[in-house]
C-alpha cells in the first residue's frame, strides 16, 4: 500500500495511491505461465528482461512501454504470494500514458512496484513523497506565472498548446493530465488532527527519541506534499477553471463511480 501523507484543513490525511485503470481480476491463483511479483506485457515478462534487477522505478515503465509499442493492450501484474502460500493475486492494467517526465515515470513505476510487492491479505504501507521523486522541481513559480499570463491574455484556447510549447511550459498541463491516471483515496480512520501531532512532537522532541525523528519526517513530508499538491491544483484551476479533485474519500469515489456508471448506461 503506497501512502501519500498530506496536510489538509488542519488535518493529516493518509492517502492511498493506486492506478485508476487497474483491476484485480484473479485472487489466490498460481498460473503455469506466470510467476509471482511479475509484469507480463504481450507475453514478455519483467522477470526475464534486462530491467528485472533495476532499482530505477522508471525502468519498470520503460519495460511496459517498449513491449506495448506494436500492440498496445492491457497487461498483467502479479503480486507476491500470500503468507505461507505460493498463491498470488493478478491485476489487469491499461497501457501507461505517454511519457511526460522522468519524475512522473518514477511515480507510475512506484505504484506498479507497490502492486508487485503486495502480499494478499496484508496492509504493509510505504510512504510517498512528491519531493523525493522530484515532482516539485518541475512546478516552479516562474513557469506557473507564464502559464497564468498566457491563459489570461489569450482567449482562443486552441492557441494555448503552441504557446505553452514556445514558453517551455507544456509539461505543466501534461503533468495534470498524467496524474489523472491515479486514484488517490483517503484511508478510512487514519486522519490525524494537525494540532495533536504538533503537541506530540513537542513532547517527544524534548527527549530526542527515534520516534520523534520519524514523526518529524512524517510531518515534514505531509507539509511538502501539501505544497506540491497545491501547485498542481492551482495549475488545474488556471487551465480548467476548477480545483484539482484528485484526493477523495471512499464514499466520494463510490458516488463518482455510480455517477459515471449512470452516464454510460444512459
Amino acid at each position: 500500500m503506497l501512502i501519500l501523507p498530506i496536510v489538509n484543513k488542519n488535518r493529516i490525511l493518509n492517502v492511498q495511491i493506486t492506478l485508476r485503470n487497474a483491476e484485480k481480476v484473479r485472487s489466490r491463483v498460481r498460473m503455469e505461465d506466470a510467476k509471482s511479483s511479475d509484469i507480463i506485457v504481450n507475453g514478455k515478462k519483467l522477470s526475464e528482461s534486462i530491467y528485472n534487477n533495476s532499482t530505477n522505478y522508471s525502468d519498470t515503465v520503460n519495460f511496459v512501454r517498449s513491449n506495448s509499442l506494436l500492440y498496445p493492450r492491457n497487461y498483467l501484474v502479479t503480486t507476491k504470494g500470500a503468507n505461507n502460500s505460493s498463491y498470488y493475486d493478478v491485476y489487469e492494467v491499461a497501457p501507461p500514458p505517454k511519457k511526460v517526465s522522468e519524475e512522473l515515470d518514477n511515480l507510475y513505476g512506484r505504484v506498479l512496484t507497490d502492486m508487485r510487492k503486495e502480499t494478499p491479505g496484508t496492509n504493509n504501507g510505504k510512504y510517498l513523497s512528491f519531493e523525493s521523486i522530484g515532482l516539485g522541481d518541475k512546478l516552479t513559480d516562474e513557469k506557473i506565472m507564464k502559464l497564468q499570463k498566457i491563459v489570461r491574455e489569450v482567449r482562443d484556447t486552441s492557441k494555448w498548446p503552441r504557446l505553452f510549447e514556445q514558453e517551455g511550459i507544456a509539461d505543466l498541463t501534461d503533468t495534470i493530465n498524467f496524474i489523472q491516471n491515479f486514484d488517490c483515496t483517503v484511508v478510512t480512520d487514519t486522519t490525524i488532527p494537525e494540532n495533536s501531532l504538533q503537541d506530540t512532537l513537542k513532547a517527544l522532541e524534548v527527549i530526542r527519541t527515534r520516534d520523534s525523528k520519524h514523526l518529524r519526517n512524517y510531518y515534514n513530508m505531509a507539509l511538502e506534499n501539501r505544497n506540491i499538491y497545491a501547485k498542481l491544483s492551482y495549475i488545474n484551476q488556471i487551465v480548467y477553471k476548477e480545483p484539482l479533485r484528485l484526493i477523495q474519500s471512499k464514499n466520494q469515489r463510490q458516488k463518482q463511480y455510480y455517477k459515471e456508471l449512470d452516464k454510460n448506461v444512459a
